[in-house]
């Protein structure tokens, strides 16, 4: 039954992001984007791609370091073919790429399964105090460009529309802040409450993922290869605008405003953030006065050939990894 159940999630997510992405491309021209690949210059694309494997190397590297002050050194080659199966396994699975890796490289490096989620949450916790800081920035730096996005889609403003407002951000920082001070001094007896434990628990792993960067060998270092990951994550986005006559012409605070924007739309629980992502990106660069028609052909070629290139580096990773390893 709770296999069963765990299937009927996955199907009803992906069910979600097709519906949407069907909404997104409805009426679509296919003619027009077969015209476009044509014309298109294919050495960004491809440069692109390269910007995301050194990311991806980079976060193996990461993840390395969160790993050797535990008593154990895994094999880089190990840890880069287990991020590229999580990357791959998260486009059939969503949230499930992390269980993937971790499974990955404690069967091939003997590693406690325990040990290596515990360094997940510190790499994703880094990640998100990451994200909400560039996002935060974006936002304050952009605000007009986000009313006109809600004026665009007046059915998001009359439901979101808040979110973008000052007086959001400046009240629901305080509140957070006090929320956080309220509940640390009463933690004691809030913790007996099962579901206020659990949100206790998230955000007391969350603080000490972040809280646990001051002990390794390196801290700088770790800091460096998380600043760098997202560097490529945006430069693997902005390098497509060059290979497509309609965009190469786009600013890098468009480009930086869109990657925040589907970055966003990623932490939608659908696989390879289908149809949301690709929403948010068409809309945000209609903002800055590109055709909706040429947005979408750029969400195609970008999303598309990233998700392609994690699909394929991602079976030869799993596919190489015990050859790798049969000596082992």
């Amino acid at each position: 039954m709770k296999k069963l159940k765990k299937s009927l999630k996955y199907i009803f997510f992906l069910a979600i992001g097709i519906f949407l992405f069907s909404k997104v491309y409805k009426e679509y021209d296919l003619t027009t984007f077969v015209s476009s690949l044509q014309n298109l210059k294919w050495g960004w694309v491809f440069l692109s791609l390269i910007f995301a494997l050194l990311s991806h190397l980079s976060r193996a590297i990461r993840w390395n370091m969160l790993i050797t002050p535990l008593d154990h050194n895994p094999k880089i080659l190990n840890t880069l073919f287990s991020v590229m199966i999580m990357y791959a396994t998260n486009l059939i699975i969503p949230r499930g790429g992390e269980l993937a890796r971790c499974t990955v490289l404690s069967k091939y490096e003997k590693i406690p399964f325990g040990t290596l989620v515990g360094t997940v949450v510190t790499e994703r916790a880094t990640d998100t105090l990451l994200l909400m800081i560039l996002a935060f920035t974006t936002l304050f730096a952009q605000i007009g460009v986000f009313n006109q996005f809600l004026i665009n889609n007046p059915e998001i403003g009359t439901n979101f529309g808040f979110i973008f407002t000052w007086w959001f951000w400046t009240g629901g920082f305080f509140l957070a802040i006090s929320s956080l001070i309220l509940l640390w001094k009463l933690r004691n007896k809030l913790k007996r409450i099962h579901f206020l434990k659990k949100i206790y628990d998230l955000l007391h792993n969350f603080f000490e993922g972040i809280k646990s960067i001051k002990n390794l060998k390196n801290p700088g270092l770790f800091i460096f290869h998380s600043i760098f990951i997202y560097i490529m994550y945006f430069l693997m986005m902005y390098v497509v605008f060059l290979s497509y006559e309609p965009t190469e012409n786009m600013t890098l605070i468009a480009g930086l405003t869109a990657f925040i924007m589907g970055g966003l739309a990623m932490l939608a629980p659908v696989q390879g953030g289908i149809g949301a992502w690709h929403f948010m990106v068409i809309e945000t660069l209609a903002v800055y006065g590109l055709g909706k028609e040429f947005g979408k052909d750029f969400a195609l070629i970008s999303h598309t050939s990233m998700n392609l290139m994690l699909l394929i580096i991602g079976g030869i990773s799993f596919i190489l990894i015990p050859i790798y390893n049969r000596k082992r």
